[in-house]
């Protein structure tokens, strides 16, 4: 990527490529400067720069874009079309074409434009591409949608109220190519956004017009996830010593270090030219066709009985956000534009989008959350059950206790004892029920023993009887 440029202020003026005095003012309240001859227009030193720099990027664009990019607080264009009109007068811009609106598009010249803007990005010629040839002739219809993206980026929204922009122009990088593992087939991302100021070592952005077949679409992340796999050789010393295939990492963590969220690096998906309805179809029937790209595995913990509760794995999975062009116009990449595939259908702000859903974390907090529910459930359980005796509140609702006959399964109930209480309770019915059985067998044994003394004293009387008869 290319190294960032501060973008010029209001004072360009101060910087005139042609040292010259300025003239009176054509008319009050203006300032009028002298035009040199080497740039007759009477554009500055940093705004030529400025605009060969955003060119090197966005390779097509019109003035009014480069305006809205560079000069934001400018009335109009007019500076921009006298910086391209100076800029082409020396071989390194041109324009060839306009856009269906009608707007006059630029792009680089040549071998002399690509090396002038590459020395403005600090970038060889190797890394400039190509100059877009041609381009506007067609109306740059998809280069426009990518600019215009690259723009709500940098100038964040437009609506009141919405957050501002991030970054430059020159934190961009378009016609960035990758080959996959073989060498035959290529990944192209519309752009590339290096953002590691606000937690964002790299996004690859894809716009999408609403031209190309959905199933077209999804198959670019799952191209994605294949060239994320990709892993080289790691340079780091700490790991010199280690076997071979530990010293292999991907090779995004090496070109873009400081990732923290789990997965591969994420893709912007930012789709236009449709009816809102059809746009938000389209973005859901993209997320059902990459699925497999961007889900993850799931996995759960059968024996937290957490009712087939788990998380996500994402190692091998890419995050992907989506959002429409005129959304993200609208209210800026910080604004709560975007779709997490995989999270509900709210929409979120950059960095909230990024992070991952149904993580291991998420879930842990939720298991959390579930145990202590349960623990304060079986608390209160557990208070209904204090002994009724001594009041002791049990640690669990069944427990086996060893007695002096053997093991026992006791269950405490509402209104229940204890065990120890409860064998109190045993031995007291115990002796009760022995000295129950005890009184009857004395009060038996009494009875008898009545019985047979009045049985002995029945003979003795019937015995003085039959005596007194003779």
């Amino acid at each position: 990527m290319s190294t960032p440029q501060r973008p010029a202020g209001p004072d360009d003026n101060d910087d005139q490529g042609d040292a010259v005095e300025p003239a009176p003012p054509s008319r009050p309240g203006r300032t009028a400067y002298r035009r040199g001859t080497a740039w007759p227009n009477g554009s500055t030193n940093r705004l030529r720069a400025d605009v060969l720099g955003a060119l090197g990027v966005l390779k097509v664009a019109t003035a009014d874009q480069l305006q809205r990019l560079l000069r934001p607080w400018a009335a109009s264009n007019t500076v921009i079309r006298q910086a391209l009109r100076d800029l082409a007068g020396h071989g390194l811009v041109a324009s060839d074409g306009n856009t269906r609106t009608g707007h006059k598009t630029w792009r680089l010249e040549g071998t002399a434009g690509l090396e002038a803007a590459g020395q403005v990005l600090g970038l060889p010629r190797s890394d400039m591409g190509g100059a877009a040839r041609g381009a506007g002739r067609s109306g740059a219809q998809h280069a426009m949608a990518v600019n215009e993206t690259v723009l709500a980026f940098v100038r964040g929204g437009t609506v009141p109220g919405a957050p501002g922009g991030v970054g430059t122009v020159t934190d961009w990088a378009t016609e960035v190519e990758f080959t996959l593992p073989g060498g035959k087939r290529k990944v192209r991302p519309d752009a590339v956004w290096q953002a590691p100021e606000i937690g964002v070592p790299v996004l690859m952005v894809e716009v999408d017009r609403s031209t190309m077949a959905p199933e077209r679409v999804a198959a670019k992340f799952t191209a994605y996830r294949e060239l994320f796999r990709t892993k080289v050789k790691s340079t780091d010393p700490a790991l010199a010593d280690e076997e071979p295939a530990d010293r292999m990492v991907h090779w995004w963590r090496r070109t873009w270090p400081g990732h923290t969220r789990p997965g591969y690096p994420p893709v912007a998906l930012v789709v236009t030219d449709a009816g809102p309805l059809a746009l938000a179809n389209r973005q859901q029937t993209v997320a059902d066709l990459a699925r497999d790209a961007w889900g993850g595995s799931w996995w759960t913990i059968r024996t937290h009985n957490a009712n087939g509760d788990g998380w996500r794995e994402y190692d091998d999975a890419v995050p992907v956000i989506t959002t429409t062009l005129e959304l993200l116009a609208e209210h800026g990449p910080l604004g709560p534009v975007w779709w997490r595939y995989g999270r509900d259908e709210a929409r979120y702000s950059l960095l909230e989008a990024l992070e991952s859903p149904d993580t291991r974390a998420a879930y842990d907090a939720r298991q959390d959350a579930r145990e202590k529910k349960a623990r304060q459930e079986h608390q209160e359980l557990m208070k209904t059950l204090a002994c009724a005796d001594c009041g002791n509140v049990p640690r669990h609702q069944s427990t086996e206790e060893y007695g002096s006959k053997g093991r026992q399964t006791w269950t405490r109930r509402p209104g229940g004892r204890c065990w120890s209480c409860h064998e109190k309770d045993q031995d007291r019915r115990e002796e009760e029920r022995e000295a129950e059985a005890q009184a009857r067998l004395e009060a038996a044994r009494a009875a008898n023993a009545r019985c047979a003394r009045a049985g002995r004293a029945g003979a003795r009387s019937a015995g003085r009887r039959a005596r007194s008869w003779s």
